[in-house]
Parts: C-alpha cells; sequence; structure tokens
C-alpha cells in the first residue's frame, strides 16, 4: 500500500472519529427525571396491558359458565 493511501485512509479515519465526537459532545444529557417518567409510563402500559387482558380472561370465563348453565 503506498504512503498517499494509507495517510488519505488515516485521515479519513480521524475525519470520521471527531465527526462522531461532536455529535456526541452535542447531544444534550438525558434528564434523569424524564427518564424515570418514561421507565414509569412503560411500565403502566405493560400493567394495563396485563390488566386489560387478565379482565377479558375473567369476561370470556363468565360467558363460558352461563352458556354452559
Amino acid at each position: 500500500m503506498s504512503d498517499d493511501i494509507k495517510q488519505e485512509q488515516d485521515a479519513e479515519e480521524l475525519d470520521d472519529l471527531s465527526a462522531y465526537e461532536r455529535a456526541q459532545s452535542s447531544a444534550p444529557a438525558e434528564d434523569p427525571l424524564v427518564a424515570v417518567k418514561n421507565m414509569r409510563l412503560a411500565q403502566l402500559a405493560v400493567c394495563r396491558l396485563k390488566s386489560t387482558e387478565e379482565m377479558q380472561r375473567m369476561r370470556d370465563g363468565l360467558d363460558d359458565e352461563t352458556n354452559d348453565g
């Protein structure tokens, strides 16, 4: 590999690295309270889904009992 090609590749890698570092440094740090809120909202969504599914199973069970009797 010639020295010119090697230098060109090194320069490209350095440019990529510096662009990545700039992008990372300009990204705002996530507020811990926002992170906790998002986590709790996700947990609440899962809980509601499970509750809805459980209520549907209970309704289906009651429907089966009334149809059998």
